[in-house]
């Protein structure tokens, strides 16, 4: 998990990512997102609401699996602990990533 600082309001840096399956495993590897649609959601941990719902999340680099987004002007405006997600579509089949409780988190 990683756990990323901000100050309440700031927009800089994007957050990013490297996208990958198998994650503590030998069989670790970064997901191709060639055909793939991204979306990012950050939800408070403690009420459960998302501040940021399935946004629009940008591909730098297909094969290496790495993504951004761009934080939106109220996204981070209330002090707190967060949980991040990312999910992948393609085909109209949706993963999300990572899929256990080790999402990183924005405080």
């Amino acid at each position: 998990m990683k756990v990323t600082k901000y100050g309440i309001s700031d927009r800089l840096p994007d957050y990013t990512a490297t996208l990958k399956q198998g994650v503590g495993t030998t069989s670790e590897a970064v997901i191709d997102l060639t055909g793939y649609t991204v979306t990012f959601t950050m939800r408070n941990l403690a009420t459960g609401s998302a501040v940021v719902n399935a946004a629009a999340a940008t591909i730098d680099s297909a094969a290496a699996g790495t993504v951004r987004y761009a934080w939106g002007a109220s996204d981070l405006a209330t002090a707190g602990t967060y949980e991040c997600f990312w999910q992948i579509t393609a085909a109209g089949k949706v993963r999300t990533i990572p899929a256990d409780l080790t999402r990183d988190q924005i405080i």
